[in-house]
């Protein structure tokens, strides 16, 4: 009878585990989600971005070809403004290091899902590697784009980012066109080190926005139909 008793407590315990692993599994993994849900969205506005940068690099490329005189200056000294740019992707990423240090790995038993989660978190690292790369080379821009603007002019264009250029209006974009700025002819020299730069800065994000940012998207997306499937979250 002591045996009996012992084994159906050991059976009662083991049970109770098992449930609060499963209750611990579940509020993970909707956690996860919304943190992925985030990414996803994260990732879009980066590209979205990105895909302006390379624009406003091809514009300055043109614009070299031109004598950098009066208008031409102008817009030149424009688009150099927003040619520092070094934002990085804000991942969710508090949900999955707070299982990985608490040991709530184990919680999830699908070994697939697992392995795509750490999978993530590689790329994850991966694209962060590079924005690092990218956020120094950005700081090497820095001087560059100062030594080209005229102050006064880079004041003016300060509070705007590229970020939000989109809502700058069309009549405000003309009057920093038309403003009147000395030739840049004789900083030509500088001027070639930075398009070098910004074309270095220009191939990566294309590189970014074809590989790694599309393999992260893809796989926040499987996985977040993969995790609601496997702790039923589909109604959620």
């Amino acid at each position: 009878m002591l045996f009996l008793a012992v084994f159906l407590g050991f059976l009662a315990e083991n049970l109770r585990e098992h449930r609060v692993e499963d209750i611990r599994a579940k509020e993970f993994s909707r956690s996860l989600v919304q943190d992925l849900q985030n990414d996803t969205a994260a990732i879009n506005r980066q590209v979205k971005f990105a895909t302006r940068y390379i624009g406003i690099a091809d514009t300055l490329l043109e614009l070299s070809k031109t004598t950098l005189t009066d208008s031409n200056s102008a817009r030149f000294s424009f688009y150099t403004r927003f040619s520092y740019w070094t934002n990085r992707i804000p991942w969710n990423r508090v949900t999955f290091e707070q299982v990985k240090n608490s040991g709530g790995l184990r919680y999830f038993k699908n070994d697939g899902l697992l392995k795509r989660l750490l999978k993530y978190d590689a790329i994850v690292n991966e694209i962060e590697t590079e924005s690092n790369i990218n956020a120094q080379r950005g700081l090497m821009l820095l001087p560059l784009i100062n030594s080209i603007i005229e102050p006064s002019l880079h004041h003016d264009l300060s509070k705007y980012y590229l970020v939000e250029l989109d809502k700058m209006s069309s009549e405000t974009r003309e009057q920093f066109f038309s403003v009147k700025t000395g030739s840049l002819e004789n900083k030509r020299e500088k001027i070639n080190e930075m398009l070098n730069m910004v074309v270095v800065q220009q191939r990566n994000l294309r590189l970014q926005i074809a590989t790694r940012w599309k393999e992260a998207q893809l796989l926040a997306i499987e996985l977040i139909s993969d995790i609601k499937k496997e702790y039923h979250l589909e109604n959620e």
